[in-house]
């Protein structure tokens, strides 16, 4: 995909582990993905979808209700709403040979082993979508076996409940700014901010402080503002 722009790119992250819905969403967002959707397994992804354009499914394979592979085969046979030649990558340990199979044979675009970074994370995205939209094993589909042991139900008994504990996440807002006077300690660049005649500034990720912004203040005469874009960390305590 050689104009790929991840601000034009639709991205579905279906887990159903909760914190790590949101940390890998948070994560995806810091990296410059801004349109992310989420479902909590199998079944809440079909629903999405059927409701939304997706560009690329990132998809834990254990998950109750509708697993991964239930998800993907799903895809690949045409039971959902986005193209059959939608992107797709498979979250795994890789340690099941059974699964990775399956994954094989319904052409995943990449794996995506835990714990995920962002640099894996960017990688597999980008190795993901610049394959061909071209699927070689239709014939083969049908009879893939779906069937996965979900390995963190069985490790904790049915009577036995993990201990609470507060998680912080942290989300991203992202904002165009038309002025300097919108400009706030805190915020983060998105792209470098630069002068008229080409120069730059500030480079991407800068994080602005009052002394920043009071010097932008001195040069506003200087400098292009065009499609200024900024980010907003928020931390919310769960």
């Amino acid at each position: 995909m050689s104009n790929f722009d991840p601000t034009k790119f639709t991205i579905l992250v279906v887990e159903d582990h909760v914190f790590s819905r949101k940390a890998f969403i948070n994560m995806l967002m810091r990296s410059g993905y801004e349109n992310v959707l989420s479902a909590e397994n199998g079944s809440d992804a079909i629903n999405k979808l059927n409701s939304h354009p997706i560009d690329l499914v990132i998809t834990d394979i254990n998950m109750p209700e509708v697993n991964g592979l239930e998800l993907i085969k799903a895809i690949r046979l045409g039971n959902t709403g986005s193209a059959i030649t939608t992107h797709v990558i498979a979250v795994t340990s890789l340690s099941d040979a059974a699964t990775v199979s399956a994954c094989m044979t319904l052409e995943v675009d990449s794996f995506l082993v835990k714990p995920i970074t962002v640099k894996n994370a960017q990688e597999k995205i980008q190795l993901a979508v610049s394959q061909p939209r071209i699927l070689y094993q239709q014939h083969l589909y049908e009879n893939v076996n779906t069937k996965v042991w979900l390995s963190e139900q069985a490790s904790c008994p049915s009577n036995s409940k993990p201990a609470e504990q507060k998680t912080k996440e942290v989300y991203s807002e992202y904002l165009s700014i038309a002025c300097l006077s919108d400009l706030k300690e805190g915020m983060i660049l998105v792209n470098d901010l630069c002068m008229l005649n080409g120069g730059c500034l500030l480079k991407s990720g800068t994080q602005l402080n009052e002394k920043l912004i009071n010097r932008l203040y001195e040069l506003s005469n200087t400098i292009e503002m065009g499609s200024m874009r900024v980010r907003i960390e928020k931390e919310v305590v769960d």
